[in-house]
């Protein structure tokens, strides 16, 4: 691939304060570096330079054999670099999709193709920028420097501070672009084992300086390089981003068996759609006995069986307080139409298998509209219900519901589990999702 992007021996900082110090590295058209380093080791920096937004002391700068170091930044922008910074900077006094439509810039990015990448904003199309939650706020900001029409899309940490389930689906859709290799990405990420398994190759930074640059592949495989230069807390897989230190200090045994059914249901929507990608993409075959596999375990969810959620945790909830009615009317008639919707999916992989590549798109279509509207079911449990439930219920309250839970049992263990078999079974004939780290329910 040819080269994109190249700086060479940097130094740069804000006013007298130099923060990169000799810094170089390259990143060819449709690459993808993972950029690490412990806090305040220059990895936003980093990118502000890119951007022009530092001072930069000496060195040189390169996009597409151009020398852009005194280039303003908004013709950088213009030239084909896209930020998200961490802040994210969404316009929170427009709308949604004035927020997308004002950057607009020629390209294969249109408004179209960022709502079929995030359905939840065509839902919040009309929703201003102050109206989101913090997922939908940082696809927004994904979505407007798409909007650019970027040759390089620099994220900085998009996954701070959401919820497992959201940071999960973000993960998936950068692993998409990625994939499609169209544009060349940076990422940013606390989390590294989180993000080298979707970028080609890896930079860490201590204190301005480079001290790895090389495969991603081989630092994932390298623990005590990891731990040396970013610490062991920066490479746990048992704390998704998102989990509060005090959430993890206390757990409740009910709500540990809800999240443990959401990174099952969230494994296997993110095992199906990259299937779906990889097949829609050329890259792998149809697998009529995996897609059965993923179908059958979405059809069988341990959610309508064993988790008494709307028996005890929902109604109690409508008993604490009402400003959860919304939310809870929405669940309570989404889980009550469950089996339609997924016999929706059943009819549309039978007529898959029996039709063939000319009735993929059907099966393809059913897929992406299902599992948008789970991961919407699922983060709204995860970032409304639960915490309130966390917060409102009483020791002694919780201590019936754990009891509730325990009688159910545990759906992804025991001799004989229907639901803890048919997970392994799929564990072992599917890629391991994007960002679920830990062997995962059912697991040895």
């Amino acid at each position: 691939m040819a080269e994109l992007l190249r700086m060479e021996n940097v130094w740069a900082g804000y006013g007298d304060a130099i923060i990169l110090e000799d810094l170089s590295f390259s990143l060819a058209a449709g690459d993808s570096l993972a950029l690490l380093g412990r806090n305040g080791m220059g990895k936003t920096t980093l990118l502000a330079t890119l951007m022009g937004a530092t001072r930069l002391r000496k060195g040189r700068i390169f996009f597409e054999d151009r020398d852009i170091a005194r280039v303003p930044s908004h013709l950088r922008a213009r030239a084909g670099l896209g930020w998200v910074p961490q802040e994210r900077d969404i316009f929170k006094s427009l709308t949604v999709e004035e927020n997308l439509t004002v950057v607009a810039r020629p390209g294969e990015w249109t408004l179209d193709r960022v709502y079929d990448l995030f359905p939840r904003l065509r839902e919040r199309r009309a929703n201003l920028g102050n109206q989101l939650s913090g997922g939908e706020q940082q696809m927004l900001a994904m979505g407007r420097a798409l909007m650019l029409n970027p040759k390089v899309l620099l994220l900085d940490e998009p996954l701070e501070g959401l919820a497992p389930l959201i940071a999960q689906e973000l993960l998936h859709i950068i692993d998409r672009m990625v994939t499609e290799g169209r544009m060349a990405v940076i990422l940013v990420e606390q989390h590294a084992r989180q993000i080298l398994p979707i970028t080609r190759q890896a930079l860490i930074l201590e204190r301005g300086k480079v001290v790895y640059a090389g495969d991603s592949d081989a630092l994932l495989r390298d623990g005590a390089m990891l731990d040396r230069w970013l610490g062991a807390g920066s490479t746990e897989q048992e704390s998704p981003a998102g989990v509060s230190g005090a959430a993890q200090e206390a757990p409740i045994p009910a709500i540990e068996a809800i999240h443990e059914e959401h990174r099952a249901i969230a494994a296997i929507l993110s095992a199906l759609s990259r299937v779906l990608d990889g097949i829609e993409s050329g890259r792998l075959q149809p697998d009529f006995k995996l897609l059965a596999s993923l179908v059958e375990y979405i059809s069988e969810m341990p959610d309508k069986l064993h988790h008494p959620k709307e028996d005890r945790v929902f109604a109690l909830l409508r008993a604490k307080t009402r400003n959860l009615d919304a939310e809870l009317d929405q669940l309570e008639a989404e889980h009550r139409d469950a089996v339609p919707a997924t016999s929706r999916l059943d009819r549309a992989l039978v007529a898959y298998l029996q039709g063939g590549a000319d009735a993929f798109h059907g099966f393809r279509d059913a897929v992406r509209a299902y599992t948008a509207h789970e991961w919407v079911h699922l983060n709204m449990e995860e970032s409304r219900i639960l915490p309130e439930a966390r917060r409102l219920f009483s020791a002694e309250e919780w201590r019936d519901i754990n009891a509730d839970f325990a009688r159910n049992g545990d759906p992804w263990s025991g001799q004989g589990n229907r639901y803890a078999e048919l997970f392994k079974r799929i564990a072992n004939l599917a890629p391991a999702p994007v960002g679920v780290g830990g062997s995962g329910p059912g697991g040895d």
